[in-house]
């Protein structure tokens, strides 16, 4: 069994820790961490989405730079 988790550092707590030992009891697992690829996360919500194609139309309309921290999304 392979499992892909994507989460943020700031929700991994002792529960998430209890949660993988309890997904693959008494086996050893081999764990990489690596950052994401957040495009395929903004792509996977619709909503994201629109947004995003919305700021491409908008910066290519005034060819501006539209600055946006990843707490502002919707």
């Amino acid at each position: 069994m392979e499992t892909t988790i994507i989460i943020n550092t700031d929700s991994i707590t002792q529960d998430f820790i209890e949660g993988i030992q309890k997904l693959f009891p008494h086996k050893t697992v081999e764990i990489t961490i690596q950052p994401a690829d957040e495009t395929d996360y903004i792509l996977s919500n619709p909503v994201f989405t629109q947004v995003l194609q919305d700021r491409i139309v908008e910066y290519e309309a005034k060819k501006q730079v539209i600055s946006l921290k990843g707490n502002e999304l919707p």
